[in-house]
């Protein structure tokens, strides 16, 4: 029996292995809003650390297993817009599809569907802005870039 419950314990998983993540990102006070750093060494990085960081928001530190891969194609003019269009994207599959967010993918986002047994949603993420996008690059070579979260 489980300790905190009058149930059997579960067996043993079924899921694909649970991946734990580094975390190349920090929260920044934003009033009604979630603004966010990320930094990493080019352009995927970012997208790596963009997908932490709205993971986090989404569903807290519940683990999320990389099982499936859904198709990312953003564009835009510069690096920020490209990142600002991704996450978009990534959002878009947690609220049509309660696809849950793992990692960034070379071709998209890797992840799995929302299980109630197992994801916690956390806080609801009505958008991923412009307002304060931007990518700078620091003297170390690496990216640098501010993301707002619309919560």
């Amino acid at each position: 029996m489980c300790k905190w419950a009058s149930r059997p314990e579960p067996s043993a998983p079924t899921a694909p292995p649970i991946t734990f993540f580094p975390v190349p990102y920090r929260f920044l006070s934003h009033t009604a809003d979630a603004a966010v750093v990320l930094e990493a060494p080019d352009e995927a990085g970012l997208r790596a650390a963009g997908v932490a960081a709205l993971r986090e928001l989404l569903v807290g530190d519940s683990p999320v297993a990389v099982a499936l891969e859904r198709p990312i194609r953003a564009s835009g003019n510069d690096t920020a817009e490209r990142l600002i269009n991704y996450l978009r994207e990534v959002l878009y599959l947690y609220d049509a599809e309660r696809f849950v967010p793992a990692e960034a993918g070379a071709e998209g986002v890797r992840g799995e569907p929302f299980q109630a047994d197992r994801h916690r949603a956390t806080r609801e993420v009505k958008a991923v802005t412009y307002h304060g996008a931007e990518v700078r690059r620091g003297a170390d070579g690496g990216l640098r870039a501010t993301v707002v979260f619309d919560l």
